[in-house]
């Protein structure tokens, strides 16, 4: 049987939960590996909205963390997500 594939939400989510419980600096790439399953073209689409939205920064290097605002909406978010997927 094949696999369901994730929803945008569901895969923001899983990006943000990865970066609020691990919120040190880290490259985009290490974060891409640890959080998605997606390929990198398709992960750097969710970065650049995650970014876009104020949820995440990405420093010059090409560090992303996870945003003061980020934090809250992933928490809104966990408490949410449960009742619908």
């Amino acid at each position: 049987m094949p696999r369901a594939r994730k929803g945008v939400v569901q895969i923001r989510f899983e990006i943000l939960e990865y970066l609020y419980y691990d919120p040190t600096p880290q490259p985009r790439t290490h974060v891409w590996r640890k959080a998605t399953t997606l390929s990198y073209d398709d992960f750097l689409k969710h970065l650049e909205y995650l970014i876009d939205k104020g949820l995440m920064t990405e420093d010059d290097d090409g560090n992303t963390v996870i945003s003061p605002e980020g934090r809250e909406v992933f928490n809104k978010l966990r408490q949410v997500l449960p009742s619908i997927l």
